[in-house]
């Protein structure tokens, strides 16, 4: 009975089986293929303030012409993007001198798909490419910028911001996160003015972003710029004060209070204009100089350890100097180099530090009189290259220092007699800036060569004090 049923039902599905097999379908297929785009750069470079406009060629497979285009260029610094449609972009540039990233999408409407193509915008202002100067006049700073064609932009700050900046100027430090879009965004104009200690100003426009005291938690009181230091994070270390201030990392790199300071690192001690500085996965650290007590002091960054660290050989006490600082550097973790004074005569001295991994040594090397010591003046600056070798300037020359060999070598560079009032050592250790009265010098210094000048720009107003060039 059971088998009987099934051969109906197999009978009755006959007819349905078999119109299935018969019907070959009256469907309309179109062919995917992928747009033909051209006249899309990867790559597109632009002023502030001037029109944008990209208009690609876009050919649809099979001729069609029904398609819809989308512009999208991501602002992650404030975590929006720009919007357009229409098949071509055409906009004044309104963003500033980053690299943003921008996508086209292709709908063909046709078919419903959509295809991608990035590209890359590259904003850029009057002041991207050059050479800004911060310069003494009379004890008034004045800010310039030097463009790429050296044509010198004399003493912006007043017409842009309508006001001065302070007095006795000190630096220029660029404010870079090399983790975060690892471009240029601002600097920090210091100067050793109570009144006016110091401003930060945007780097496309040069405008002034804020003051020093408004880079604060809380109000502080009065501020005496010693020092600044720059760190790749984009924030900064100073020395105010003679105390240690550490700019804030706990926000996300574009909030409103990264890099501000608190309180300084709680301690009793007078820093020197100067410090040594390290960051690791193992580990940071500061070296300083206590220039009452004539000592080198540790600090991590919210830590005063002052001389609690062990002393390795004695060829010198560092907890214990007795002399005064005149310049510190650090090569690497076993070179770090002291020039100091002790009644009139400069001695030179050499150590190591072992201040990561938990450890606190500091190893002596050497002291020894320093062969320049005539030569040094109340007014010598000094830079050191990567290869480990010193510069220092005396009046209107410059010296090269090898401290492996106690080499000392006169620069061949000649200035016309004008005092040399700032260096600035290249980042490749190829060039060195100099600067005197109303004039800088691009100097020669690559293997074999001894500072000849490679090129000068005059027309600055006043002594050069510092400089930062924006390629």
């Amino acid at each position: 009975m059971k088998r009987r049923l099934l051969y109906i039902l197999i009978a009755s599905l006959v007819p349905f089986l078999s119109a299935c097999f018969k019907d070959k379908g009256n469907y309309d297929y179109i062919k995917l293929g992928e747009p033909l785009v051209s006249d899309l750069d990867t790559l597109y470079t632009v002023f502030t303030g001037d029109s944008l406009v990209i208009s690609p060629k876009i050919v649809l497979p099979e001729g069609r012409t029904d398609m819809t285009c989308y512009w999208k260029i991501d602002i992650p610094e404030e975590a929006r993007s720009d919007d357009y449609t229409g098949t071509e972009l055409r906009i004044v540039y309104g963003l500033g001198a980053k690299k943003y990233n921008a996508l086209l999408t292709v709908r063909d409407n046709g078919t419903g798909m959509q295809y991608y193509y990035k590209f890359v915008i590259s904003g850029k202002t009057a002041f991207t490419t050059g050479t800004l100067v911060l310069t003494d006049q009379g004890g008034q700073a004045k800010l310039s910028f030097i463009k790429p064609d050296g044509t010198v932009q004399s003493d912006l700050y007043p017409s842009i911001n309508g006001e001065n900046i302070g007095t006795n100027p000190l630096q220029i430090i660029p404010l870079r996160n090399t983790g975060y879009m690892n471009v240029n965004f601002a600097y920090w104009i210091v100067c050793a003015d109570a009144a006016n200690p110091a401003v930060e100003i945007n780097s496309d426009d040069l405008k002034r972003m804020k003051y020093l005291k408004e880079n604060f938690y809380d109000p502080p009181g009065e501020l005496l710029p010693n020092y600044f230091q720059r760190l790749l994070n984009g924030t900064t270390t100073a020395v105010m004060n003679e105390k240690l201030y550490i700019g804030t990392t706990e926000t996300a790199p574009f909030g409103t209070y990264y890099g501000y300071f608190g309180s300084p690192v709680p301690g009793v001690y007078n820093l020197a204009s100067d410090l040594v500085y390290a960051y690791t996965n193992d580990g940071a650290y500061y070296l300083g100089f206590d220039k009452v007590k004539k000592c080198f002091l540790r600090f991590d960054p919210t830590t005063y350890f002052g001389t609690d660290y062990i002393q390795e050989d004695s060829l010198f006490n560092p907890k214990n100097l007795k002399m005064d600082l005149l310049e510190m550097e650090k090569i690497t973790e076993n070179d770090v180099y002291a020039f100091c004074d002790s009644v009139g005569q400069a001695y030179e001295l050499k150590f190591s530090l072992d201040f990561l991994k938990g450890n606190s040594r500091f190893k002596t090397g050497y002291k020894r009189k320093f062969k320049g010591d005539s030569l040094l003046t109340a007014q010598t600056k000094w830079q050191s290259s990567p290869v480990g070798t010193f510069f220092f300037t005396s009046n209107d020359k410059i010296y090269r220092y090898n401290p492996i060999n106690q080499e000392l070598r006169q620069l061949d560079a000649n200035f016309g007699g004008k005092q040399v009032t700032m260096i600035k050592m290249q980042e490749d250790g190829n060039r060195l800036v100099a600067g005197t009265e109303n004039s800088i010098y691009t100097l020669d210094i690559s293997t074999g060569k001894y500072g000849n000048i490679l090129s000068q720009v005059d027309g600055l107003p006043g002594k050069v004090v510092d400089i930062f060039i924006r390629q």
